[in-house]
């Protein structure tokens, strides 16, 4: 689907000249389209996350670069943290709730060291990220589950750092990936957890206003934080992860000084029900526009 809306917009939009994709399967959908087209010059190409093909297509030119999350850190601090209010110790939250982790502008200035520490993590030999231990009291075993919003290479990454803190903080993690990609899913996933007596959980919301609900019962049952897809009208405990208008930003950015002549722009968004992804594209508008 994401391919054959980047061949549409090609067709009534011979003249494109840039598209952008939000999340990590719309760059090599993007690049094909554009590739069968022979618009590889003309069109300029950003894209989000770090899918391979991406990446490969960076380090050859044909995409101009990605902004990255770090869904790694992702996962372990969401270990780290809940392990912490699971057994009631302190963690800092800033006043917004907003536990913002940077995103990175991967070009070809950078792509292959880039690509080597995506591959060193998912072979279990990642750095650790800092933390430090004597704040925690690990003696009691927790347990918690994240839940994803998809099923993507992207959240293999959040698994190994899951992996990795759970050792770290003596947690018994159970990653957990919706085949379909829909909020019926996450949900029933939840519900086993609370009939099992689970300390916490960590989810990327798929339909934010549609969850709001239940996420709240959810709430009244064990600890729960937001991940890389948030829920702000939520009594969930804080969200982790991207400020995605700010990655959107980076995105239009680069997007700009690749095509400093203007021009059309197309921006592939994928789902308008979750908060990121119209975070994300409202951030490439403002870059894009020059508004704040």
């Amino acid at each position: 689907k994401a391919k054959s809306n980047a061949e549409d917009a090609l067709a009534v939009h011979p003249d494109m000249a840039g598209m952008v994709g939000l999340w990590a399967y719309n760059p090599p959908a993007i690049l094909q389209a554009v590739e069968a087209r022979g618009l590889t010059e003309q069109v300029k190409i950003v894209g989000f996350d770090e899918n391979p093909v991406t990446l490969q297509a960076i380090a050859e030119g044909t995409i101009v670069g990605t902004i990255v999350q770090n869904p790694y850190e992702f996962g372990f601090r969401s270990v780290q943290y809940l392990s912490a209010v699971i057994r009631d110790q302190p963690v800092e939250v800033p006043d917004n709730k907003l536990m913002v982790v940077p995103t990175r502008v991967i070009t070809k200035d950078n792509v292959a060291e880039f690509h080597q520490l995506t591959k060193d993590i998912l072979a279990g030999t990642g750095p650790t990220p800092d933390y430090d231990a004597s704040k925690y009291d690990t003696t009691k075993k927790v347990s918690m589950h994240f839940v994803t919003n998809v099923d993507d290479p992207f959240w293999d990454l959040a698994e190994s750092g899951c992996n990795l803190a759970e050792k770290k903080f003596n947690a018994d993690v159970e990653f957990d990936i919706p085949s379909k990609g829909q909020a019926a899913e996450q949900k029933t996933y939840v519900e086993s957890m609370i009939a099992n007596g689970t300390d916490g959980l960590a989810i990327s919301v798929k339909d934010p206003g549609g969850q709001l609900q239940d996420i709240n019962q959810w709430c009244k049952a064990m600890k729960v934080i937001t991940v890389d897809s948030d829920a702000p009208d939520s009594d969930r405990l804080f969200y982790l992860g991207t400020d995605n208008v700010a990655a959107g930003r980076q995105a239009g950015e680069l997007l700009a000084k690749a095509a400093p002549k203007g021009g059309k722009v197309m921006i592939f968004v994928g789902d308008l029900s979750q908060a990121n992804a119209n975070e994300r594209a409202q951030g490439v508008i403002n870059a894009l526009f020059g508004q704040e």
